[in-house]
């Protein structure tokens, strides 16, 4: 009689089991979760589930019990194994700060290939993460990027705290230099300027924030979504006082919302940002705004 059988089956009941659990709670991909809350308990990778064949203890068997029912309310699964992957980096994740999302990765990706483009190779640059949150659009940057000087601001101490603990993890504290700020506001030095300035800013409207999903609405801080009336308020700031912050080759690239990049390349046009590319997601959203100040006044119109 083949012993491994039994355990297989475990591990099948378990998964079956939460997956009911979670699908009856309303949670998308429910067996996916299931996999990975199941992986993360027996300290695998989810591939490896199939071929694991040590015995499931009954321990083992009652975390998973709670991390199920967690999950069921919606507490995000990011939060219950308590990293994400992001770039290539292990990002530690908790309520202080907005959750990676792969979008972000393409910011990433942009900001890397416009400055290979634009620099000479090993050329030195500055660069600042605005609104850094977990730190993870600076980390990986600072990985990428060896010649560059990164900054990450953010006005959450919390969400600083969080990303000092990545830069730690990651083996990059002496990389990024953090700033507790309210945008521009605590920048001690007035001399202080960039050559590329980075956000995700918070871009949902304020009226569509009771309409997300549940991980998002209560477990990602309101002060990471919440853009205002209309989602543009950071956005507004940034058009019209970047150009104070950038150096005369200065470039902004900025992740926005659905159907939001139109009207933000009419605010930076407003303030003489032109648009230099529009970078579509893996939806063909227009996701990723890249913006540089010119020095010919010859704006144009927004980019499609």
């Amino acid at each position: 009689m083949n012993k491994s059988m039994p355990e297989q089956r475990t591990i099948r009941s378990l998964i079956h089991e939460a997956t009911r659990t979670l699908s009856k709670s309303g949670v998308d991909s429910a067996e996916l979760n299931a996999r990975l809350l199941l992986a993360h308990v027996l300290g695998v990778e989810e591939w490896q589930l199939g071929v694991y064949r040590k015995k499931i203890s009954e321990q083992q068997a009652n975390q998973l019990g709670g991390l199920i029912q967690k999950r069921s309310q919606r507490i995000p699964l990011q939060h219950l194994v308590g990293s994400v992957g992001f770039y290539g980096l292990d990002v530690q994740v908790s309520p202080s700060a907005l959750i990676p999302r792969p979008e972000t990765e393409l910011l990433v990706e942009t900001v890397i290939k416009t400055i290979h483009s634009q620099q000479k190779q090993n050329e030195p640059v500055k660069l600042l993460d605005m609104a850094t949150g977990t730190g993870c659009i600076a980390l990986a940057l600072a990985k990428e990027l060896p010649m560059a000087q990164v900054w990450g601001l953010d006005i959450s101490e919390a969400a600083l705290t969080l990303a000092r603990n990545n830069a730690s993890n990651s083996g990059l504290e002496k990389r990024v230099t953090w700033i507790h700020s309210d945008m521009w506001s605590g920048i001690k030095d007035p001399q202080q300027q960039w050559d590329y300035i980075i956000s995700n800013p918070p871009y949902i409207p304020s009226h569509e924030i009771r309409e997300l999903e549940p991980e998002v609405r209560d477990h990602d801080p309101k002060l990471a979504l919440d853009g205002g009336q209309d989602g543009l308020d950071i956005y507004r700031i940034l058009a019209h006082q970047a150009g104070r912050w950038t150096t005369q080759r200065g470039f902004i690239f900025l992740e926005c919302g659905k159907d939001q990049a139109q009207a933000i390349q009419i605010l930076f046009k407003s303030a003489s940002w032109f648009a230099d590319q529009v970078v579509r997601d893996y939806n063909n959203v227009q996701r990723i705004l890249v913006f540089r100040r010119a020095t010919t006044p010859n704006p144009g119109d927004p980019v499609q």
